[in-house]
């Protein structure tokens, strides 16, 4: 524990009493999944020694604190974050009591702690957990089970009162207690990224507002310390999440949220190992996952995407270097296509008939483009000839190898023959696929459903891209149905209900909706825009946001795409 005081002469050194709290024991099972940071808090009621900030408190059991050489955790970093929004009052719950305890339902999916008062006979053990505790994983490994953090408090005979410093994630609080107990009061405190919710995106479409109102809650709830895929099973900072998540933060929320994201590509540039970018920092999976990494340095992944909205020049010249360095690990083989990059997890996308080999020459190759810009950009271009020559022969390998004239009229390597809307998505907005062939793009990106939440997102914005900003929100539309009439207040990680029940990578029609179908462009943050609504999908739009001075802006527009400023 280090903190420091220059102005009165305070520093955490041997001046100070310590102990460990003796009331905080290991606890019972079960335990917390391995991809949790951390464990339960087990209080043990009667090791209790009293309020330390009570003027008779007994400081008989404390010991001057040791004090130890900084040998291990490196040099220390000012934190460009704010700190956490806590709730200063806790906030009392209506709770219903049940065969085993109570159980309270919360305004919606949120992190918070949990307090409450009960009489008690004395012993008894008193859990607390949410309803968001257990966790199945994702697809593909939608059997396997992961436990969450939950508070297990052991009583006293008489009033027992205690609030846990730990928070847990969910839309109910679930209290289990044997009949002696009593309870009489349950709390909760809402923590979480101190950012405030300045977008919004209502229609005269009430689901689709639904779904709106869903994409926000999801990205607020993976937003902390650092940006998380879920709050209810990992807290890992997925890269390619992170790449999702990022346009909607700019849309949503007031200019704080921004430095999460920066903060972000720094954890990713400097918690690279060697060449490698990783692509879970911080998370228990600190590995490189080729894929993840491409899309994040790619021309619409994290760092492009912050780019396009901050003009943060910094951001390009700390990751520039780092990323022509990873870059460089790639080998072609004789077709003058990459040679695929196993890293310790080669992963595209969950579930079935992923092309990876046309989608990592894809992504490599709109990777080497946004480092084309960023040279220019940054005025560096050292490294112009290696991206031009691999550029080349990707581009001329990509079109003799994988476009296929006859089955499908698509790209695609394996055999036999599926066709993924994936790697064709990626060729559109990677710029190896010609213009010309945008009809029948839009042909495979209508009829083909492969892609979870995360790759639907790329999907998506392709056929944006292309032009069919119809076709995408009923694509959209079609495929988030039933995550948009369920009864959570987050979006699944999955279509097919699979995994957690709140996940970054779902939240891209925050996206669709400003960028396209509201036709928002900006260069500076909004503090210049245009926007081009789109006739014909909504009778009527009212959106706000924020520029980059945190001033909220409204436009309305009417069923014939004609727009209002508002006040």
């Amino acid at each position: 524990f280090i903190f420091a005081c220059p102005d009165i002469d305070v520093y955490s050194d041997e001046s100070f009493s310590a102990a460990v709290h003796p009331a905080y024991v290991e606890g019972g099972d079960p335990k917390p999944s391995y991809l949790y940071g951390g464990d339960n808090v087990c209080f043990d009621a009667h090791l209790d020694f009293g309020d330390f900030r009570d003027g008779d408190f007994s400081e008989i059991e404390f010991e001057p604190a040791t004090v130890y050489e900084n040998r291990v955790w490196g040099d220390q970093i000012l934190s460009p974050l704010p700190l956490l929004k806590i709730d200063e009052k806790p906030t009392e719950l209506d709770f219903e009591l049940t065969d085993t305890g109570a159980i309270a339902d919360l305004p919606y999916a949120m992190t918070a702690s949990f307090s409450f008062e009960a009489e008690c006979d004395g012993s008894e053990i008193i859990d607390i957990r949410t309803d968001r505790y257990n966790v199945n994983g994702g697809p593909g490994d939608e059997f396997h089970n992961y436990n969450g953090h939950r508070i297990e408090y052991t009583s006293i005979e008489g009033k027992n009162s205690f609030e846990s410093p730990m928070y847990l994630y969910g839309e109910k609080v679930i209290v289990t207690f044997p009949k002696t107990v009593k309870l009489k009061k349950l709390y909760y405190r809402e923590s979480g990224y101190n950012s405030e919710m300045i977008g919004s995106f209502v229609t005269d479409n009430a689901l689709f507002n639904k779904l709106i109102e869903k994409s926000i809650r999801t990205l607020y709830v993976c937003m902390r310390d650092n940006f998380m895929d879920c709050p209810d099973r990992e807290r890992g900072q997925w890269i390619g999440d992170v790449s999702v998540q990022t346009p909607q933060v700019f849309y949503i929320f007031d200019p704080a949220a921004q430095k999460l994201l920066r903060k972000a590509i720094s954890d990713f540039i400097m918690l690279r190992k060697d060449k490698v970018l990783v692509g879970n920092v911080p998370g228990a999976h600190f590995a490189e996952l080729p894929s993840q990494s491409l899309v994040a340095v790619s021309e619409f992944g994290l760092v492009a995407e912050y780019y396009n909205y901050s003009r943060d020049v910094s951001v390009l010249k700390e990751a520039f270097e780092p990323i022509m360095e990873y870059l460089s690990l790639w080998e072609l083989d004789e077709r003058g296509l990459v040679i695929g990059r196993e890293g310790n997890w080669r992963w595209f996308d969950h579930l079935y008939n992923v092309d990876e080999d046309v989608l990592e020459n894809a992504l490599y190759y709109s990777a080497l483009g946004f480092a084309k810009k960023a040279a220019d950009i940054i005025g560096d271009h050292s490294r112009d000839g290696f991206i031009e020559s691999r550029r080349k022969s990707i581009s001329e390998g990509f079109e003799k190898h994988f476009w296929q004239s006859e089955f499908a009229k698509s790209y695609y390597s394996s055999d036999p023959k599926h066709v993924d809307e994936r790697a064709n998505a990626i060729a559109v907005l990677s710029g190896l696929c010609p213009k010309e062939r945008y009809p029948q793009m839009r042909k495979i990106l209508l009829t083909v459903f492969n892609s979870t939440p995360y790759f639907e997102r790329f999907v998506l914005i392709a056929l944006c891209e292309m032009g069919y900003i119809k076709d995408a929100f009923n694509r959209m539309s079609a495929r988030y149905y039933n995550l948009a009439v369920n009864e959570n207040s987050t979006l699944w990680e999955d279509f097919y209900i699979l995994g957690t029940r709140n996940h970054a990578w779902t939240g891209c029609p925050i996206e669709i909706a400003y960028k396209y179908i509201l036709g928002l462009h900006t260069d500076d943050g909004c503090m210049t825009f245009t926007a081009k609504p789109v006739p014909g999908i909504f009778g009527k739009i009212k959106a706000t946001f924020g520029n980059a001075e945190g001033k909220i802006l409204e436009i309305n527009v009417d069923k014939d795409g004609n727009t209002d400023w508002g006040d």
